[in-house]
């Protein structure tokens, strides 16, 4: 909407701040440039598809997600900076509105094409969409825009002879029906023609500045006149009488209940169907102009003003008092409430001060108090006000405050009064000297001569079974049959300094302390561990009219389900079990004081804390059931920016991921949980309430992160963020490497075996050379000597006894020669070759058969000369060879013998036949056979003899 003149608002400014001196304050949050908002006037607001809350002010449009603005101006494609008009089409595109034309934004971007230049002149001033997907825009002088499915502009209000109409609103009926509101009042147009509601009809001929329809189709406008409701052809107008403070109205939003808020230039007001309560600057809120109001999906209530930026309406949940408002002093230390249903509130330095339901009344040392430092108020069975303060104890009796005199009563720094009214004593809790207890008369005191632990005592409590309970800086100390008793750290408490006890209806002992709450269950004492609660002071708990727990901390107040906690199953779940209120929710501050708590009559607490006192109405507290969004913020991968709508890859040595993500939640964006997972990585759901997780020195692999809300009263966001990627592994890491170097190594090894095979074989080739040289030059050579000799002695004069053994051992020697050849050739490694093994056989056939007599035929075709045989199956077949043409020699009459010998580098086969037709036994059995078959099972051989059709020995063989 178009803001006041100059001089209303420079009028208007300079009573920015006005307040009356006794009201209460309604909590307002306002998010303003400090925030990091663009400009302090807020124009108009908008909730998208996702959750984002929009902003239009008069310098720049804003992003907001709860936390954050994101800021952008014309540099980034605005026509103008000031912002009008925000609205979202079927599409999810934001269309808007500003002082020089029509943009949307997409897909990060701002649009204005070319088909908008009809309108970049125009002011616009409202967007509606129909059920035809046509765009409707409102100019202010301009009149009325179309914009079709075609991308045509078109000036509606001039086809039809309206040439300079101000529409400063526009909103659609369910019947299709598009109503304008216009500086001269309320237009319908059908699509074909226009109708104007005139005054003669009842409806004020004024300015129409706001439009909306709620569920029920009915028509809401905010007008100059007041809060018109249009529901068909009836119509209301709401202002002065109903309560309204001012009829020229800004703007005017509807509720999910059908009540409504609307706005002007003296605050905000919210209309329950029958009257109107106002909302000034009186009330809390920020500015006194409201130009715009919104309420978003969760029902929070946005007003975007003049000078504040927007404000959050935080509910009627609590109404603060300061020294602003009514009180004298900001620290409030406790209450009381009398039986007359008055409050009296206990302030340190400002005395107290009674409160009837419509005024405060202060009382100070003036009226009679012994001392405006005051810690605790109490009223006892006889309705006297026992009033404890620094310098001692005031009892107000029959209109008139009597301070206990030095010598009656000589104890200060009172901490808490109780009566037990089974005996009529009194029991005073002390800072610094114990307990006492005082029957109006005498005292006596106990203290750590007494069995106490430490002379700091800050409440007293007495439970059913009669046992006095003081909490104290040492621990909690328990009364019981005159002697004391002790729960401390030792005990499993969390803290020695114990602050305040609650005894609950079950009977259970809660017991507030330095670091943190822990109750007693009549066996053991157990510490309430969470991490809502780390680093927490506990100053009080407390159960309200519904037995539901609080506690006061440090950080504000907390709901606690006792049950929901001791069932968890998990972090969450835990977490979920407390939710914090603090001044993001109206209390007035974050910081509570020691034992400031009451639960009044009428079911309201009061609390105080360091800057003034709230009261709370536990029975306002709205559970909000509303998903939260989460929407990914940035993806970093190693300082690279990555898109979260797609997969992607990297190097190794790009493996710092760090991604930032947000809840869409405006309850209470602070209390938004959020549970992430990296699969590839994390098995189980991790916990935070941070927005930003970081991963470093990421391994190698296939990743895909996944992150969900959770709202402050637990419930979870309806989907999740998820963005994959892929860390490539390094050269050294890929499996064709790891093949390949593997493969590397197996040659390698295989290389050195043979190599070291090889080389071995070669020194076992060379001293086989050495060993056969040897035998041959030495052992041959002294045998062919030996038989020599013997011939030589033979043929001298020698008797026939000695011829005949010289004979025998020259014969012997020369046989020996013979067997030493065959050992010679075999070892000597320069016969290991097929051709070597033929030639041999050759050789020994024309030594053992004369020419001609047998005919034999060789048959070595199918072999390669040049092939190396192992040489133990070189010397068998060889031996084998030898054997079988020894048999031939000596028991055949054959003519003919065959010899086929075939080796292929791998198989090797021996055949050695004739064609004898004579055979005896010994060619059936003997030694050479059985040398044979020996032979033959040496070198893993089979062997076939027959005798039938001649004599044939047959091996074959592997290598």
């Amino acid at each position: 909407m178009r803001t006041a003149s100059i001089s209303a608002i420079l009028f208007l400014l300079l009573t920015f701040f006005g307040e009356s001196l006794y009201s209460q304050m309604t909590p307002f949050r306002s998010y303003s440039i400090e925030h990091g908002l663009s400009e302090s006037v807020v124009h108009s607001m908008l909730q998208d598809e996702s959750g984002y809350i929009w902003l239009g002010t008069g310098f720049g449009l804003n992003r907001f997600d709860g936390v954050r603005f994101t800021q952008f101006y014309q540099e980034h494609g605005l026509p103008n900076n000031r912002v009008n008009e925000l609205f979202q089409d079927y599409r999810g595109r934001i269309w808007i509105g500003t002082d020089s034309g029509l943009a949307f934004y997409e897909n990060g971007e701002i649009h204005s094409p070319e088909q908008f230049n009809s309108v970049n002149e125009s002011v616009i001033l409202s967007i509606v969409e129909d059920e035809n997907r046509n765009i409707w825009v409102a100019t202010e002088g301009n009149g009325l825009w179309r914009y079709d499915r075609q991308q045509r502009f078109e000036n509606i209000t001039h086809q039809h002879g309206y040439r300079n109409m101000q529409v400063r609103s526009l909103a659609i009926t369910q019947d299709g029906m598009l109503w304008l509101g216009t500086s001269e009042g309320l237009f319908s147009f059908n699509g074909n023609t226009f109708r104007k509601y005139r005054s003669q009809n009842g409806y004020p001929e004024v300015p129409m500045n706001d439009m909306t329809v709620d569920q029920d189709d009915v028509l809401w406008i905010a007008s100059n006149a007041g809060l018109i409701k249009k529901e068909g052809e009836e119509f209301q107008i709401f202002h002065e009488a109903a309560g309204l403070n001012e009829c020229r109205l800004n703007s005017v939003s509807i509720t999910g209940e059908g009540s409504a808020w609307v706005s002007s230039d003296a605050g905000a007001s919210y209309f329950d169907g029958h009257s109107f309560t106002n909302y000034t600057t009186e009330d809390g809120l920020n500015a006194v102009i409201v130009h715009e109001t919104m309420i978003d999906r969760e029902g929070n209530v946005w007003l975007g003003t003049l000078g504040a930026g927007a404000n959050i309406f935080l509910g009627e949940l609590f109404q603060n008092y300061n020294v602003d408002t009514g009180i004298t002093n900001n620290v409030v230390t406790g209450f009381e409430e009398d039986r007359l249903g008055n409050i009296w509130i206990a302030t340190y330095g400002g005395g107290v001060l009674r409160y009837d339901g419509e005024e405060f009344e202060h009382f100070s040392e003036s009226d009679g108090l012994i001392d405006n430092k005051v810690y605790t108020i109490f009223e006892d069975s006889q309705n006297r006000i026992w009033i404890g303060a620094r310098a001692g104890l005031t009892i107000y009796e029959n209109g008139e405050f009597t301070p206990l005199p030095e010598s009656e009563f000589p104890f200060q720094t009172i901490r808490k009064v109780y009566e037990d009214e089974d005996t009529g004593d009194f029991w005073i809790a002390t800072y610094n000297s114990g307990v006492i207890r005082y029957d109006g008369e005498s005292y006596e005191q106990f203290n750590t001569s007494s069995g106490l632990l430490n002379n700091t005592v800050m409440d007293i409590k007495k439970d059913e079974e009669g046992d006095f309970w003081f909490a104290t800086y040492g621990g909690v100390a328990v009364l019981k049959d005159g002697m004391f008793e002790h729960l401390t750290i030792a005990d499993g408490l969390p803290n020695n300094g114990v602050i305040h006890i609650n005894i609950d209806v079950d009977g259970i002992k809660w017991f507030s302390t330095f670091s943190g709450l822990a109750y007693y269950d009549g066996e053991n004492v157990r510490s309430i561990i969470s991490d809502n609660q780390s680093g927490t002071i506990t100053y009080f708990s407390f159960q309200d009219q519904e037995e539901q727990y609080w506690v006061g901390t440090n950080r504000g107040l907390y709901r606690f389900n006792p049950v929901d906690f001791f069932s968890a199953r998990t972090r969450v779940e835990r977490l979920k079990s407390f939710k914090l209120f603090d001044q993001n929710q109206g209390l007035v501050a974050n910081e509570l004081n020691a034992g400031a708590s009451f639960v009044a009559s009428d079911g309201s607490v009061w609390l105080g804390t360091v800057e003034g006192l709230s009261r709370f109405f536990p029975d306002r507290v709205r559970i909000n059931e509303t998903p939260p969004g989460i929407e990914f913020e940035e993806v970093m991968m190693s300082g690279r920016q990555m898109e979260a709508d797609q997969s992607e890859e990297f190097n190794h040595d790009q493996n710092f991921f760090q991604v930032s993500f947000h809840g869409l939640s405006f309850e209470s964006p602070a209390q938004i949980l959020y549970e992430y997972r990296l699969e590839g990585l994390e098995d189980e759901w991790q916990t935070t309430r941070e927005r930003t997780v970081r991963y470093t020195s990421l391994p190698p692999g296939n990743y895909n992160f996944r992150v969900r809300s959770y709202n402050a009263d637990g419930f979870r966001s309806t989907d999740e963020a998820s963005i994959s990627f892929l860390i490539k592994s390094p050269i050294w890491m890929q499996w064709w490497f790891l093949v390949l170097i593997t493969a590397g190594i197996i040659g390698l090894i295989f290389f050195y075996y043979r190599f070291f095979k090889t080389r071995k074989q070669v020194d076992i080739e060379r001293m086989r050379v050495q060993i056969a040289s040897d035998l041959h030059d030495d052992v041959g050579s002294s045998l062919t000597e030996l038989a020599l000799q013997t011939d030589f002695l033979r043929a001298g004069n020698v008797s026939d006894e000695l011829r005949d053994t010289l004979k025998q051992l020259g014969d012997q020697s020369r046989k020996i020669v013979s067997s030493l050849d065959d050992i010679v050739w075999s070892i000597d490694a320069r016969n290991d070759t097929a051709g070597d093994v033929t030639d041999r056989m050759q050789d020994y056939v024309n030594h053992v058969f004369r020419a001609g007599t047998p005919d034999v035929h060789y048959h070595f075709e199918n072999i390669k000369m040049d092939d190396r045989l192992p040489v133990h199956v070189k010397e068998n077949i060889y031996l084998i060879f030898k054997e079988s043409v020894n048999n031939i020699a000596k028991h055949s009459n054959a003519d003919t013998v065959d010899i086929t010998f075939v080796y292929n580098g791998k198989n090797f086969e021996l055949k050695v036949s004739d064609n004898g037709t004579q055979s005896n036994g010994k060619r059936k059995s003997g030694q050479g056979l059985r040398n044979i078959e020996l032979r033959s099972r040496r070198i893993g051989a089979d062997v076939q003899i027959y005798n039938s059709d001649g004599f044939t020995v047959h091996v074959k063989g592997t290598v």
